[in-house]
């Protein structure tokens, strides 16, 4: 496994990341699984980050 994100930017490596909104549709959720997600991991990011809608609109489909 590669090194994680605080001996990245100990070394002073680049990172790579995405940061994205959960979707609101069970269409949005099946494109995401389906097709974003797969192309992002193609991408080879350190991290992902799900950034949910001002005072928790869009919590619900998150994990905390």
């Amino acid at each position: 496994m590669g090194a994680n994100l605080a001996q990245l930017l100990a070394a002073g490596e680049r990172s790579f990341s995405f940061e994205f909104f959960p979707p609101k549709t069970d269409e949005g959720d099946r494109n995401l699984l389906e097709k974003v997600i797969p192309a992002l991991k193609a991408t080879r990011p350190d991290y992902c980050s799900v950034t949910y809608g001002a005072g928790g609109s869009t919590r619900d489909k998150t994990l905390l």
